[in-house]
């Protein structure tokens, strides 16, 4: 059994060599001024390109991703960024934002005279810190550069306020997360996302400034809750004393003092002249931005400049039907990827598009991928129809489990080496880093927005329609795994329910020539059903063994000791090849979420040792979709899946 299994795993290295033989080596050496020269000999354009994000509650995620989708390398004028929105999301903050600032004036009414009483609400904590922030650095900004210059460095007076103000709120509501204690590494990393050209030598350098400025905000947080965070004051000086001495308990309680009463009597003037309400709403916005307001934001930078692409932005209407050129009903209706996309479609593209590419909230496609498609556009006798790439799910590595981080590496090795191997006999495409021909996707009529996998719906659709078929696109793009246990099982929940959707509508679809119908129904119970419940049986094998053996049903001394040192020995060999993995695929990690310390680095990659104990999950929720299908349990609606900050 153990021999089986490792020839199953030395497949991976047969993939390897077909997919790096037949794509990743045969990519051209591209550069703009070639495949313009190329389009000029054509008598062409470049081709025009629309690229589409589907984004809905992406708020921690998106003005990257808009970022990265502009500087990619292509005529800014030969392509288009259009990012989708739900109007529910907006809808949802307004609503909230009504109610949080009122739950928030309440607090501090109350607070200000003392007579605060109760459990406070989060959202209340994360308005009332935001407001602190805002205050206190505008009166250190005003009052006490003067007086202790060297807190106020020329990284934080040389940047926007706004920018600063962030930090500031970043960094004290973490701390004040933290049950009294700083996590170094969590400050370096919201360091880095702010300063990503500052040397970890310079971070350490300015955070300290940074810590003293929290500490007015805790100390007259922890005055108004009745909360004594005195360990949580004694580290924050600890901390910026080890890195400044010139940080002393004497001049932190001085400032503190000095900038703590000054805000506590603007917040009295603000509550007097009833003002208050209106500067939280400038507060909310920060602490709790939509989608939308980080997208108009950044399309608003963007659009200065003509060096950059257009930037479109199109929210989806709560109460839109989901179909290709649908309606609107006049009721809410579940928002889906594919509803998204399908309003998006006949709406906001430009008419000059030939092809569409559509990539996650949180996708960081190859700065080159533009080309290539129009590479293969103008030079392709029969041009290829649908392109679908790989998505290395490991950017966030550093953020996530030892179960998410295996999980990921893994998921990018599939998508590296057997994503090529998997075009040989199934249509599958995935939801991001793909691109379809306009012609096609209309012809088809957009997506089935009711399938929890429109993505694999539409490629299998596309082949017993058209006859359309996949090409792998040799340009990653990197992506997040869900961080937690649950949201990893709820993501691949979804997948696994998505797949059986696909093989139900296509097996009671009588429009399809059998010919092409019974050949991929047999790949997809075999790619699908098949495939889950072998590999499930599989890692239950060793803990029956076990069990067995404890029992006494199993006489461990019959294998040769020879056997016994292959099998430890093919364990080291899984171990290595996992590593091997993460060292291929570091350049695609976010490293603004590293450890600060080669200790903690090292941790981080030591997780991948629980490969033993996590290979046991990673069939369950597959197997688990089957189960609930059979009982019909299974997910109808789609669940959106949880993003690290970014």
């Amino acid at each position: 059994m153990y021999l089986l299994f490792f020839l199953l795993f030395t497949r991976f290295f047969f993939w390897k060599q077909y997919s790096e033989g037949n794509f990743w080596r045969k990519k051209p050496e591209l550069s703009l001024a070639k495949v313009q020269k190329l389009a000029e000999q054509s008598q062409e354009q470049l081709p025009f390109l629309s690229i589409l994000i589907p984004a809905r509650n992406e708020a921690v995620v998106i003005e990257k991703t808009v970022r990265h989708m502009a500087a990619l390398n292509y005529d800014p004028q030969r392509f288009e960024v259009i990012v989708v929105t739900d109007a529910k999301e907006r809808l949802k903050n307004i609503n909230d934002q009504k109610n949080y600032i009122l739950d928030t004036m309440q607090f501090l009414s109350y607070a200000v005279a003392n007579n605060w009483r109760g459990q406070l609400r989060p959202h209340v904590q994360e308005l009332t810190i935001g407001l602190l922030a805002d205050l206190c650095l505008a009166e250190y900004k005003d009052q006490s550069y003067q007086a202790e210059p060297w807190l106020m460095p020329p990284t934080l007076t040389d940047e926007p306020f706004w920018k600063s103000r962030l930090l500031l709120y970043e960094l004290t509501s973490g701390i004040l997360k933290g049950n009294g204690r700083i996590s170094l590494h969590r400050v370096y990393r919201l360091f880095r996302r702010y300063y990503p050209d500052l040397k970890d030598r310079e971070i350490e350098r300015i955070y300290p400034n940074y810590l003293c400025l929290a500490v007015p905000i805790i100390q007259r947080f922890a005055s108004w809750t009745g909360n004594d965070h005195g360990a949580l004051m004694q580290n924050v000086v600890q901390y910026s004393a080890r890195a400044n001495h010139r940080i002393t308990q004497e001049i932190v309680s001085r400032l503190a003092k000095m900038v703590g009463d000054r805000v506590h009597q603007a917040i009295v003037n603000m509550i007097s002249a009833d003002t208050l309400q209106g500067y939280l709403s400038d507060i909310y916005e920060f602490c709790f931005p939509s989608t939308q307001q980080i997208v108009e934001q950044v399309r608003s930078e963007l659009s200065l400049s003509n060096r950059n692409p257009l930037i479109k932005h199109l929210e989806v209407p709560d109460d839109f039907d989901g179909k290709f050129n649908g309606k609107r009903l006049g009721q809410s209706v579940p928002s889906t990827k594919g509803r998204a996309l399908n309003y998006a479609l006949p709406l906001a593209v430009d008419e000059r598009t030939v092809m569409y590419g559509f990539y996650d909230a949180e996708s960081r496609p190859d700065p080159d991928v533009l080309l290539y498609i129009a590479y293969r556009l103008l030079t392709d006798s029969k041009p290829v129809r649908i392109f679908q790439g790989p998505a290395f799910q490991v950017r966030n590595f550093y953020d996530i489990g030892p179960l998410s981080k295996l999980a990921g590496l893994y998921q990018t090795v599939s998508h590296d080496w057997y994503l090529p191997i998997m075009f040989r006999r199934l249509p599958f495409v995935g939801g991001t880093n793909l691109y379809i021909e306009r012609k096609l996707l209309d012809e088809l009529g957009g997506y089935d927005s009711s399938i929890l996998t429109e993505d694999l719906e539409l490629g299998t659709r596309a082949y017993l329609q058209t006859g359309a078929w996949p090409e792998y696109l040799p340009y990653p793009s990197s992506e997040q795994t869900p961080a937690t246990v649950k949201g990893f099982y709820r993501q691949r929940l979804r997948w696994g329910t998505g797949f059986l959707q696909v093989m139900d509508k296509i097996s009671h679809d009588q429009n399809y020539a059998k010919e092409a119908k019974r050949p991929l129904m047999r790949e997809l119970m075999l790619k699908g059903p098949v495939e889950w419940s072998f590999f499930q049986f599989a890692t239950l094998v060793p803990p029956l063994i076990m069990i067995l053996w404890l029992f006494g049903q199993v006489d461990a001394e019959i294998v040769p000791n020879a056997v016994r040192h292959v099998i430890n020995g093919l364990s080291l060999v899984y171990i290595s090849f996992t590593f091997y993995a993460f060292f291929r695929y570091r350049k695609h990690l976010d490293t603004a979420a590293r450890p600060h310390t080669w200790y903690g680095r090292c941790a981080a990659v030591a997780q991948l040792l629980f490969l033993p104990l996590a290979s046991f999950f990673f069939p369950v929720p597959f197997t688990s979709a089957l189960l609930l299908k059979s009982v019909n349990k299974h997910p109808t609606l789609w669940t959106k899946t949880p993003r690290s900050k970014e």
